[in-house]
């Protein structure tokens, strides 16, 4: 009876707290997404059932550094006072409401008969469009003497200078004063010991030291290294954007160029603008879809000023979905320009990871002529005849191998073939890996006793058809990539003496839909610098993403919640991404 009395009290006394809180608008928060968006228990059920949170409209903070650039008077601000500022924020808004019981009216938030909004703007780390907020904000964080704080990663235990870009992308870390230091924290190696730039010394932290351009004869290899940048860019200073830059300049007679789009790379495209001005013949190609659409805005600008293109769009309208996803240029029918990089931001500037190529061969520039002209001719994916798919020998008896989809049926003649007869070592970084062919050849390859590893895309680990757990199931080593920029390459390397580079994927629709381009490079030496390469992105990548897998925007993947883009293609951006709020 004593039971059964004291749960009927319980349940009078939960009854009662619901009642009084419904009367009194009394809630509690459940999460507090940003400073300014904040979820409350409306239904006081304490399950999270709201999808729109109250947001502070009228309120501002440092959510970025390129945010806080849009006011005028925060023109000098650098990033690490931007960092510390959004830190701060986000501090006093978890100080002033986790875990409390607030009142709710008018549009408001009170805690303890205190507005929120004045709670925040208090601190001076918010502010509204008032310019007497704005300076106390500016006043506030000028003040404070960034020395005396440190970056601690509670994980590793280490502690860097607020100046040190890697730890400010960083996940499980916290602000801590130079007071609050203890023994048992171990202070970075890079920032503070040495006090040098993160980013002038990021190679030492691997054990191969590379160089990002490689040439032998006639052909020049680039390396558009993850993780050099942590937003896109639109300038043109990696030496790949500088290269193809120039040899859009230096074109006397000529360029032809298929193109899946190009977007936020101003210098390529004010080349290609003025190389028609001095009357070089461009001729390109680029995809579109059954909406009559290019997934880079750039695209239809330059549709605009250089009218002698064609598209896939008629293809579109009567087959099923293929896209037109090369990227190469040929210039003045002697140089070849491929690889996996787009003529973007992302993929021109170091954000994503490419390997872009470029050959001088007069015989090499021939065959892509052929496979251009079909497309500018109206045949595009399967309406596509056979081009020549002979190996050709090059300067320094460099053989190199020509291959284009769908007509070629790269994976099941060329690539399974390759990886069957691997003796040594199979190294593969790649962005989409869905090709369950590919995947039973390297497991069978696997089980001869060859080393294989793969580089992933987070963007990948999270797709329905993946198959690198099946490759991890099997025992080969997958690496999962945590930053903000793609493994974007599409590459195979083996046994010190075959590449594979090119736009392909390896999927199905690459496959037997897509217009994509393959090289099959025989040289020792090319592919020890790109094995070189491999090992130095496969190094950078810490080893417990060998078995787990950081989604492509959250806290894990460095960057990727401060660099403007929508990584994971969700439709949600940097603090707007589930992944991306500390919990």
């Amino acid at each position: 009876m004593k039971k059964i009395f004291l749960s009927f009290v319980l349940i009078l006394t939960f009854l009662y707290i619901f009642l009084y809180a419904q009367k009194n608008d009394i809630h509690k928060v459940l999460q507090i997404k940003t400073p300014v968006d904040i979820f409350i228990d409306f239904n006081n059920n304490l399950i999270f059932d709201e999808d729109i949170p109250i947001t502070y409209s009228n309120l501002k903070y440092a959510k970025s550094y390129d945010f806080l650039q849009n006011y005028s008077l925060f023109s000098d601000i650098s990033e690490e006072e931007a960092f510390f500022a959004n830190y701060m924020a986000n501090e006093y808004a978890h100080k002033f409401l986790k875990n409390k019981f607030i009142k709710y009216s008018n549009n408001e938030i009170y805690v303890n008969n205190k507005s929120y909004s004045e709670l925040m703007l208090s601190t001076h780390f918010v502010f509204d469009e008032t310019e007497k907020s704005q300076k106390l904000f500016l006043d506030n964080l000028k003040s404070i003497n960034l020395d005396d704080y440190y970056i601690y990663n509670i994980k590793n235990r280490k502690y860097h200078k607020l100046s040190c870009e890697a730890a400010r992308h960083s996940s499980n870390y916290k602000i801590i004063t130079a007071n609050s230091l203890t023994n048992a924290m171990k202070p970075c190696s890079l920032c503070i010991l040495h006090k040098q730039d993160y980013k002038k010394v990021l190679n030492k932290e691997t054990k191969y030291l590379i160089n990002k351009h490689y040439k032998k004869g006639n052909i020049d290899i680039f390396l558009l290294d993850l993780n050099k940048i942590y937003k896109p860019s639109k300038k043109c200073e990696t030496n790949a954007c500088i290269t193809l830059k120039n040899e859009i300049n230096n074109s006397k007679n000529s360029i032809d160029f298929a193109i899946y789009g190009i977007d936020g790379q101003p210098d390529i495209f004010n080349a290609l603008v003025n190389a028609q001005k001095r009357g070089v013949k461009i001729r390109w190609v680029c995809d579109y879809d059954k909406k009559n659409f290019n997934y880079y805005k750039d695209t239809v600008k330059l549709m605009k000023l250089i009218p002698t293109y064609k598209t896939d769009e008629d293809y579109e309208k009567t087959n099923s979905s293929a896209i037109m996803h090369n990227k190469f240029f040929i210039f003045d029918n002697k140089k070849v320009w491929t690889g996996s990089s787009n003529i973007t931001s992302t993929d021109l500037t170091s954000f994503n990871a490419n390997y872009s190529i470029l050959i001088s061969s007069k015989e090499l520039a021939k065959i892509y002529k052929n496979e251009f002209e079909q497309m500018y001719n109206g045949k595009f994916h399967k309406n596509k005849l056979k081009n020549s798919s002979n190996t050709i020998t090059l300067e320094n008896n460099i053989n190199i191998r020509p291959l284009f989809s769908p007509q070629d049926n790269i994976i099941e003649n060329d690539l399974i073939p390759l990886i069957l007869n691997a003796k040594h070592y199979i190294f593969i970084p790649i962005f989409f890996f869905t090709s369950q062919d590919i995947a039973d050849a390297l497991i069978a390859a696997h089980k001869k006793g060859v080393q294989i590893k793969v580089i992933n895309d987070a963007t990948n680990s999270h797709t329905k058809y993946t198959v690198h757990k099946k490759l991890r199931d099997a025992g080969i080593k997958v690496k999962t990539e945590n930053y903000a920029g793609k493994m974007h390459m599409k590459a195979m390397i083996i046994d010190d003496s075959i590449s594979v580079l090119g736009s392909m994927n390896f999927t199905k629709s690459a496959n037997f839909k897509n217009d994509e381009n393959v090289l099959i490079i025989y040289d020792k030496d090319i592919t020890k610098f790109l094995k070189q390469t491999f090992l130095y992105l496969w190094n950078k990548i810490p080893a417990k993403y060998e078995y787990y897998d950081p989604k492509a925007e959250s806290l894990e993947s460095m960057g990727s919640c401060f660099d403007g883009i929508d990584n994971d293609f969700d439709s949600k951006i940097d603090s707007s991404d589930e992944g991306c709020i500390r919990k």
